[in-house]
């Protein structure tokens, strides 16, 4: 007699539609969060919202304007699960208690789960740049070299629209706080991505990268890695410093921006794109970290710890002309002209994917500085439909985003409207509405016994 195994349900999965095979792996016992706002010392649990994953339709890919969508949100949530589950991810405080949940978050079910829809859903959610970046024209290495300079310059001139809504808000240490935690989606993480395009062989340019990659782990010492110093800074804000615990609070530019850099050391066709996109990074970061180093200094004074700030405003002077000379024109003169489009795109295609960190970032601190004037414009707001959320004391605590504004009505009870991380909640009562814009970032937790809200689509203008 032959026994037939039974397929288990990642098996069954692998050849389901991308929706299908996603909302099988967020359902998972990792992925469905609790009842508090931040994360716990755990990196392998984080909230995915598999009820709101239910509305979002993987099989229409996005386009260059749809990366502030709740489809793009749960995706690259997605994504920077399933990159982070191919790095190595430990609690500080050791595993004892957290065993099963590191066999679960690295074992074969979900394995299988990502890498049979890791490729699709990249194309859904970065696909859109294909046609956004166009690098057509003479491909020299002097092209790419004005090219370069001229894009630089521009981000070095203008101010950043993120720290710009930063200094100009009410709660100035809200916004502050907020912006800290866009950065530690990488902070504490750091150079994980460049890791991936350090094996191999292909001569100065490797070792060009590799300067760079061990300065960011501070030459193995670890009180000097740039993790490490971030963490600091976090500690001076009073913050938590594990991984994710501000898990709720990444909003979908920066998620998109930290993904990119992972999307492209995944694939090492791209690897030409990547060390264009890794030179432009490291050319605009130093006098980004000047302009927030004035910024924070202005708001807090020495209360907070600028470390980090102050080593990459310095470093990444010098990272930016490693990488321009050594690493992206170094290939453009050794490879040749076939490979200067792929160099120009991925600086192209970074510029325009940190512009959607900027954009985000500065839109959710101005939304969530000004909820008293989205109270009134709830009112006014003409409505199209509505459906009703019901809220327990012990339902999991997510935040999500929605295509179209939406009016935050409490029908029953009392919510808290939490929009920032460490910023006071808006406290709503019976018959209190919010105008949510789209895009904007935010959650709703019960005050009492049970809290009704309904979600009303507001109609355009």
């Amino acid at each position: 007699m032959t026994v037939q195994p039974q397929a288990d349900t990642a098996e069954k999965l692998v050849g389901g539609t991308l929706g299908e095979r996603i909302r099988t792996f967020a359902d998972g016992p990792l992925f469905r969060g609790d009842a508090e706002v931040l994360h716990g010392p755990n990196p392998y649990r984080r909230m995915l919202f598999p009820a709101a994953l239910a509305e979002a339709d993987f099989g229409r890919p996005l386009g260059a304007g749809d990366w502030p969508a709740h489809r793009s949100l749960a995706a690259h949530r997605l994504l920077g699960t399933w990159y982070e589950a191919e790095t190595v991810l430990l609690p500080e405080q050791g595993l004892a208690g957290l065993h099963d949940d590191f066999d679960l978050f690295y074992g074969r079910d979900l394995r299988e789960l990502r890498e049979g829809a890791v490729s699709e859903l990249e194309r859904f959610a970065f696909g859109c740049l294909d046609d956004a970046v166009d690098v057509s024209g003479a491909a020299t290495p002097e092209v790419l070299d004005a090219y370069f300079q001229h894009v630089v310059a521009e981000a070095a001139a203008g101010p950043s629209p993120a720290l710009a809504a930063v200094a100009g808000a009410r709660d100035r240490e809200s916004a502050a706080d907020l912006y800290l935690v866009q950065l530690a989606l990488d902070g504490l993480t750091e150079a994980s991505a460049m890791s991936r395009n350090l094996a191999g062989a292909y001569g100065p340019e490797q070792s060009a990268l590799f300067k760079i990659f061990i300065d960011e782990f501070g030459y193995g010492v670890y009180d000097a890695k740039h993790t490490t110093i971030f963490a600091k800074m976090l500690r001076s804000r009073s913050m938590a410093t594990h991984v994710h615990a501000y898990w709720n609070f990444y909003l979908t530019g920066p998620l998109a921006t930290n993904n990119y850099y992972y999307y492209l050391s995944r694939d090492h066709a791209k690897f030409f794109r990547y060390a264009g996109a890794v030179t432009y990074a490291e050319a605009v970061f130093a006098p980004a970290f000047v302009e927030m180093v004035k910024v924070f200094r202005d708001i807090f004074g020495d209360a907070v710890d600028l470390h980090y700030c102050d080593e990459h405003a310095h470093i990444d002077e010098h990272h930016g002309r490693i990488t321009r000379e050594q690493v992206l024109l170094a290939l453009a003169e050794r490879h040749g002209p076939r490979v200067v489009p792929e160099l120009m795109r991925g600086v192209a295609e970074a510029r325009l994917v940190g512009g959607w960190f900027e954009e985000d970032t500065a839109a959710q601190i101005r939304w969530a500085d000004d909820l008293p004037r989205h109270r009134d414009l709830a009112g006014a707001a003409q409505v199209t439909g509505t459906r009703r959320v019901v809220l327990t004391p012990g339902s999991p605590f997510g935040t999500r985003c929605h295509d179209d504004d939406t009016v935050l009505e409490i029908e029953r009870g009392e919510a808290d409207l939490i929009t920032t991380p460490t910023g006071a909640p808006e406290r709503l009562g019976r018959g209190d509405a919010v105008l949510i814009p789209a895009g904007r970032l935010y959650g709703a937790k019960p005050a009492g016994a049970e809290t009704v809200c309904l979600l009303h689509t507001a109609a355009p203008g």
